[in-house]
């Protein structure tokens, strides 16, 4: 079987907030909140964040209930022969935080988010010979090269979402 991949940019979202922001609101960590007073030492780079949609993303970050993954790190991983890990089990470099979003760029008028969903290979593992992972990381490694844009953070089901335990 082949992958098909398409990756492209998230297209700046609508301003208002999601019927969800109050159940998440609950759910940000201290630690998060005080991530979220340094943004706004950011102003400038915030608004632009903002304006572009990521505002309505906000809250889902911080809350912890999705993580982006650094699309330079999934290259890096790949070129080194490495296979998918659940989230639990990758390292802290594979994530992106807020604010190394909020600085990336916005390549095409859109957010410096990808996101990327393939269905598994086996019933236990979505790819464990590492085959769409190196399939994805050159797809990443030209986009990376292609584009004005410092980072870009991935949302991949398996690395982006909390697994159940092995």
């Amino acid at each position: 079987a082949t992958l098909r991949i398409a990756l492209t940019a998230v297209p700046p979202m609508g301003c208002g907030a999601s019927s969800g922001v109050n159940k998440l609101e609950a759910r940000v960590s201290p630690e998060n909140r005080k991530k979220a007073a340094l943004l706004s030492s950011k102003k400038e780079e915030l608004a632009a964040w903002r304006s572009h949609g990521g505002g309505d993303l906000e809250l889902v970050l911080a809350s912890n209930a999705i993580a982006l993954i650094n699309a330079r790190w999934i290259v890096k991983h790949a070129e080194a022969g490495g296979v998918l890990k659940h989230r639990q089990a990758l390292p802290k470099e594979a994530f992106l935080s807020l604010t190394d979003l909020i600085e990336a760029g916005y390549p095409n008028g859109g957010l410096p988010i990808l996101v990327l969903s393939h269905p598994w290979l086996t019933k236990h593992h979505p790819d464990p010979d590492g085959d769409n992972l190196r399939q994805v990381a050159r797809a990443l490694k030209a986009l990376l090269n292609d584009y004005k844009v410092k980072r870009y953070g991935v949302f991949w089901d398996y690395l982006s979402l909390h697994q159940h335990p092995d």
